[in-house]
């Protein structure tokens, strides 16, 4: 298996672990920082020595967002967070909602310039900001491709993914409002 083959798995499964989690075991994956990992981070780090065992601090940052993300609540009624075909990108732009039809993003492309141009520890708690801005928009029932997020944090350099998904979704909603105006 590829390491980027072991990302993705990783992200997909961490999300899959996260949504079975009891709200206060996700509450602490919510708050958890560098220094103070939560136990189901320490859980879940034993599970992908080789990826989230390998990477610790990144990781922390990639669970925070997940479990950010992650809806609150009773752990028998959340759908799953991980949806291959809703790019990270496309859902910052429509705030996690598939049904959106612009022309607004609701993340704004200030956001987004300054989030993709940022590095290191900056480009972390923009992440995280994104996230939470996400968590409180996006309908429960909407997921997002989560590989992106592990991405973003372990390949700051490539953001083209998140950039372009952004982009394509606003276009869309551009064009769509476009025929719907009478000439």
């Amino acid at each position: 298996m590829s390491d980027a083959d072991a990302v993705n798995k990783a992200a997909v499964a961490a999300a899959g672990e996260l949504r079975r989690l009891d709200p206060g075991p996700l509450a602490d994956l919510r708050r958890m920082e560098a220094e103070t990992a939560a136990p189901a981070f320490w859980r879940l780090a034993a599970r992908y020595p080789d990826t989230i065992g390998a990477r610790q601090e990144a990781w922390i940052t990639i669970l925070r967002i997940l479990a950010i993300l992650t809806p609150k609540g009773a752990a028998e009624g959340r759908l799953p967070l991980h949806d291959f075909n809703r790019p990270f990108g496309a859902a910052l732009c429509d705030g996690g909602d598939p049904g959106w039809t612009g022309p607004q993003p609701i993340f704004s492309e200030r956001r987004l310039a300054q989030l993709l141009a940022a590095r290191g520890k900056a480009r972390n708690v923009l992440l995280t900001r994104a996230s939470r801005a996400l968590a409180t928009s996006r309908p429960p029932q909407a997921g997002l491709d989560v590989r992106d997020i592990a991405w973003a944090v372990l390949a700051p350099k490539g953001t083209a993914r998140i950039a372009e998904t952004y982009y394509r979704r606003l276009d869309r909603a551009e064009a769509a409002k476009k025929e719907d105006t009478p000439a």
